[in-house]
């Protein structure tokens, strides 16, 4: 019922050997049926009957409440800014918490006549352990605990994804809260993100502050670093921190890569899903921590610019293609919560005790360690852009700048739990590849409206 774009056509996607055809089996194994595969030597062929543009619609009031009893007459839908005839609606109320003695152990609800009910919705709780530091896992574990604690068997399914330098299946589909809880709070889940690329990250960021200090102790640096002195020196900087911003590149290029293919994946499962990516962050324009450092240094030479070649836009497009493509909404979080800008004191990249490159910057009066601050800060806002982009495109939420990521989750579970759903057919029928805006609207003004954003024709 539920497809996304105008047309009827086949896409095909090549898959990398990560991801061979089947994988979904692997996630889901335990709980899940499959649609059936069709064969071919890694590639996938999804047939996609697109004549109406399905959207489902979160709706809360003032209080974040989800708001329920809307008709479709309280509804107004617009593409690129024409108003579309609805043409089908309804509600999802699916996996609401009953009282834990009406279940079997280890079963879904059921209904009357003893038939084990479908799943309602998949949630997968994806951990990025390639950008996420050790320090932020208490944090999230600790809030994770505390929900599956509380929460009873709805339903509903979760998996637990690690989405590192490879992706690891830590708990197939159940709809179990004990062995969501007992995978939580085992050593597998914890080993994840002790062997966490991030904090390898901040490392070399905080060696590239290092290393400037000890370039400035030879040659001038700072705004007055105008002569062409040093030029050997200056060119094996360049080459440093090329090669270590063209390494992080092919790591992110990856991990968006590993991203998609885990959409598509998910895009087999036959239950409606939702994703919550667990996250510190990653950049779009990945290496620009090294080139900010450098640059803070030695502002006025252009071989310490960012060059802005190196942007994941079209990866990041290519993964929320497939996830608008198939409903799947995400959820992504920020980790990081209430964080201190890189290299002020306790910071992510503090070098403070680190020798005498944190002693030099003081000596200079601070001034450096303040634009050193001033860049980092902006590239630590930027992190937050693909978690951003991820949740507006899909009409899910991006949590970010708080501590409570208790309240983060439980927000996200129940956000798939109450929703409406739209249906129009286009009327633009075109094929043109072009987005499609799409913005939903209800009468009541005083309530908040989410859907995704829109969805390419091509």
């Amino acid at each position: 019922m539920r497809k996304a774009c105008t047309g009827t056509r086949t896409l095909r996607i090549r898959t990398s050997g990560r991801f061979p055809t089947a994988w979904a089996a692997v996630f889901f194994t335990a709980a899940l049926p499959i649609a059936a595969q069709e064969p071919g030597t890694g590639v996938a062929t999804i047939q996609v009957d697109v004549q109406q543009v399905v959207v489902p619609v979160v709706v809360t009031d003032r209080k974040g409440h989800h708001a329920a009893g809307l008709k479709a007459s309280d509804f107004h839908i617009f593409e690129d800014g024409v108003q579309q005839d609805i043409v089908a609606f309804g509600t999802e109320t699916s996996g609401m918490t009953v009282e834990a003695d009406t279940l079997s152990a280890g079963a879904g609800p059921q209904t009357a006549n003893g038939a084990t009910k479908p799943p309602g919705r998949t949630y997968i709780l994806c951990f990025d352990t390639l950008h996420s530091t050790f320090a932020n896992f208490g944090r999230v574990r600790d809030a994770l605990e505390t929900l599956f604690r509380k929460e009873r068997d709805t339903g509903a399914q979760f998996v637990l994804i690690d989405l590192g330098r490879q992706l690891r299946v830590i708990q197939t589909a159940t709809p179990d809260p004990a062995k969501i809880l007992a995978k939580i709070q085992g050593s597998t889940f914890a080993s994840v993100f002790h062997g966490a690329d991030a904090q390898a990250m901040a490392i070399e960021v905080n060696n590239m502050r290092l290393r400037m200090e000890q370039f400035c102790r030879k040659c001038p640096c700072g705004p007055s670093a105008r002569t062409a002195t040093c030029y050997p020196e200056r060119q094996d900087l360049r080459q440093e921190v090329n090669a270590r911003a063209e390494q992080t590149a092919v790591m992110t290029h990856q991990f968006l890569q590993s991203l998609k293919g885990l959409l598509v994946e998910l895009g087999r499962v036959p239950t409606d899903r939702t994703l919550l990516l667990i996250s510190d962050g990653f950049s779009l324009q990945p290496g620009e921590e090294f080139y900010s450092v450098a640059g803070a240094y030695l502002p006025n030479y252009s071989e310490f610019k960012f060059p802005t070649t190196e942007r994941m836009e079209p990866a990041l497009l290519d993964a929320l293609e497939v996830a608008v493509k198939r409903n799947i909404t995400i959820h992504s979080i920020d980790s990081r919560g209430l964080s201190v800008p890189g290299f002020s004191g306790g910071g992510s990249s503090d070098a403070s005790n680190s020798g005498a490159g944190g002693s030099s910057a003081r000596n200079r009066g601070g001034s450096m360690l303040s634009e050193l601050d001033r860049r980092q800060a902006s590239v630590e806002f930027q992190n937050g852009s693909g978690l951003a982009q991820l949740a507006a495109a899909t009409g899910g939420i991006y949590f970010h700048q708080n501590n409570d990521m208790l309240k983060n989750l439980r927000t996200a579970i129940v956000d798939g739990r109450e929703y409406y759903v739209l249906a129009y057919v286009p009327k633009r029928v075109e094929r043109d590849g072009a987005l499609r805006k799409i913005s939903v609207v209800v009468s009541d003004k005083s309530l908040t409206v989410r859907a995704r954003e829109g969805y390419r024709t091509r």
